[in-house]
């Protein structure tokens, strides 16, 4: 049976100009189609919060049971492993800081919302939230947070201090690793030193934005004050963890999506509770860590290993932090990305919840619980279809098919699963923040095939949304369309992100069925790459461009549709 986490809310909402918009120990985000309650110590959707009590909740019902994460590493070589999964007994973590404990009273959740009163109640009560590690705008420049109407006008200008915000409705909070290791499912391991800052954030109001919450973790590896003790953690590797349940727990399947980088969960066929058209549930990795690798992300000139002054970037790393605080580019360094993804169930002993650290650190290799590498050709609980040589099948992204083609390797067992979608290796640095982005998709169609490719086309906005640094004009302008899904017009849209490295999405648009050309072109009108060169329906698309074997400049992109063309400017980084 699965433990249900007992929580409750602190304070009664309110109007935000109202009360503190500190609110305590547990919060439930209501947005749009999704509610979604969490507690201050890394847990999602198991949490009990009257009326609506626990369960990420779609439609009135489950279709997740508890979300967090996994995080395992190296520290002088010995290998640790904690995280935030409450389903497998896994919990670490405490509200706070390594600095101040648990017992700090500003250890709670902190919600910023888009209609909140400038300067008032919430943008002063961030300043404990910053203390504390969260981001602020620092509008006058002078390194501390300080949100005051300088000209008294009423409303905020640039010049003048604001709390983050992304979204319509923002939740932040801090948690580390202060649960002594006799306390703990991997009672070999202890408290490591890190500290995790999380950011629950969502758009309302946007249909487009509507089935979407995003969550970014940022790591820190603060240490224990111990003597001797290392600079940084090495060989990390952090999962986006989940347990799903669509409705009946006992009829989901999962799968992943390398090019969306993430997995989904969906239903064999009808299901008790959704009936016959069950949603399907997306949780994408947006984006990981900075990582530098001589060689590969910049030329090691004084040869130390390390990115410094007189080293060659050869690639850039963003972290992108929205319109009100920006995009940080990290020059000689890439973005880890998906690296596995996985799943595990109860039932086989070499699949089920992990016991010691060793097994965990298995699963987020994207290993078997013993450490084998899984044989797509003989894994009993999935099929490698449509004539594809599953020899040739990555196996570290477990059933990566094609669901509507029936095509490349299928999960065929539903049962009761969780999944992990893992990044890494990265290291930690001690007192720097690492970044994780993550985002939770639901999309419901007329049956469980058609709810995969709905909350696949919302996953795909999530990232377009990202990679625009959360400009909604990128996912809306492509939303628009006639009460019959057609498009009104033809359109080419402006890439995101812009400029990019080396990976950045072109959306298009046609009204009619036509035969599409996207082509990429140099400065010198020279065709560098062929995106599309086929006959299309009329509709909304999404084409991918990697330019990792391009040196950087100035490029163009061309889109020829019949009688339709146009040119659009992008430049690539490196």
């Amino acid at each position: 049976m699965k433990l249900i986490i007992l929580t409750m809310i602190v304070f009664l909402l309110s109007a935000a100009d109202a009360i503190p918009q500190k609110m305590g120990d547990s919060y439930a985000l209501n947005v749009n189609n999704i509610y979604l309650p969490m507690n201050d110590w890394g847990v999602l959707a198991e949490v009990n919060i009257p009326p609506l009590g626990p369960g990420g909740q779609f439609g009135g019902h489950t279709f997740l049971f508890s979300g967090g994460f996994f995080l395992s590493g190296m520290k002088d070589n010995v290998l640790w492993a904690n995280g935030a999964a409450s389903s497998s007994f896994v919990t670490d973590y405490l509200p706070g800081t390594n600095l101040t404990g648990y017992s700090d009273p500003r250890a709670q959740f902190y919600r910023v919302r888009s209609d909140d009163v400038p300067f008032g109640l919430s943008w002063q009560d961030w300043g404990d939230a910053v203390a504390l590690g969260a981001s602020y705008y620092d509008g006058n420049g002078d390194g501390m947070y300080d949100p005051v109407d300088l000209n008294a006008n009423g409303k905020w200008d640039p010049d003048e201090d604001r709390p983050d915000l992304i979204g319509n409705e923002m939740l932040w909070c801090v948690y580390y690793d202060g649960v002594p290791a006799a306390q703990r499912r991997w009672n070999t391991v202890g408290p490591q030193g890190i500290e995790i800052r999380q950011t629950v954030f969502a758009y309302s109001g946007l249909p487009s934005l509507e089935n979407i919450i995003f969550i970014r973790y940022r790591i820190k590896y603060t240490g224990l004050g111990m003597v001797n003790e290392p600079e940084y953690l090495d060989s990390v590797y952090f999962g986006i963890w989940d347990d799903p349940d669509l409705g009946d727990a006992n009829d989901d399947r999962v799968g992943c999506d390398t090019l969306l980088r993430g997995g989904f969960v969906y239903n064999d066929g009808s299901d008790i509770i959704y009936g016959n058209n069950p949603p399907a549930f997306f949780e994408a990795a947006l984006a990981g860590p900075a990582i530098y690798i001589p060689g590969e992300t910049f030329i090691d000139n004084n040869g130390n290993g390390i990115y410094d002054d007189g080293d060659m970037p050869l690639d850039t790393a963003f972290a992108y932090g929205g319109q009100i605080l920006g995009i940080k580019a990290y020059p000689g360094a890439k973005n880890q990305s998906l690296s596995s993804s996985i799943n595990y169930m109860n039932g086989d002993p070499n699949l089920n919840d992990p016991d010691t650290r060793e097994e965990a650190r298995y699963f987020m290799l994207g290993l078997s619980k013993t450490g084998e590498t899984v044989d797509p050709c003989t894994w009993p609980y999935g099929q490698v279809r449509g004539g594809v040589d599953c020899s040739e099948v990555n196996p570290l992204f477990w059933y990566s098919g094609d669901l509507v083609q029936n095509s490349g390797w299928i999960n065929v067992s539903p049962g009761d699963q969780r999944q992990l979608q893992n990044i890494g290796p990265f290291k930690l640095q001690k007192d720097y923040e690492s970044e994780v982005f993550a985002a939770y998709s639901v999309g419901q169609g007329t049956n469980a095939l058609t709810s995969v490719v709905e909350t696949k086309n919302i996953a795909a906005t999530a990232v377009t949304l990202y990679n625009s640094n959360f400009d909604t004009s990128a996912v809306t302008a492509v939303n628009e369309s006639r009460d019959n899904g057609i498009p009104e017009y033809f359109s080419l849209s402006q890439n995101y992100p812009n400029p990019f490295n080396p990976v950045t999405i072109i959306n298009y648009q046609l009204t009619m069925n036509n035969f599409v050309t996207l082509k990429v072109f140099n400065t010198l009108g020279e065709e560098v790459a062929t995106l599309v060169n086929k006959e299309q329906s009329a509709g909304t698309y999404r084409v991918e461009f990697s330019a990792g074997n391009l040196p950087g400049g100035v490029y163009f992109y061309r889109m020829q549709a019949g009688s339709f063309t146009e040119t659009k400017k992008m430049v690539l980084l490196k």
